[in-house]
């Protein structure tokens, strides 16, 4: 049994493993996963700080996977 967060961390994840490299903002991973947006926030730091998320600012930014 895992955590809400451990959960929301791995569907956001997979969102993001499905997507092809193409960046997804916080509000599209939230929506296509079901999570709340402001708790998805939280979730990707630490993805963020361990490398396995990379997140971009700006116009074109978003998440996406490091690898």
């Amino acid at each position: 049994m895992f955590s809400a967060t451990v959960e929301y961390a791995l569907r956001a994840m997979v969102v993001l493993a499905d997507n092809n490299g193409t960046p997804r903002t916080a509000v599209q991973i939230a929506e296509i996963s079901q999570v709340p947006a402001d708790y998805l926030l939280k979730v990707m730091q630490p993805l963020t700080r361990a490398r396995l998320v990379v997140g971009q600012r700006g116009k074109h930014g978003g998440f996406t996977l490091a690898k």
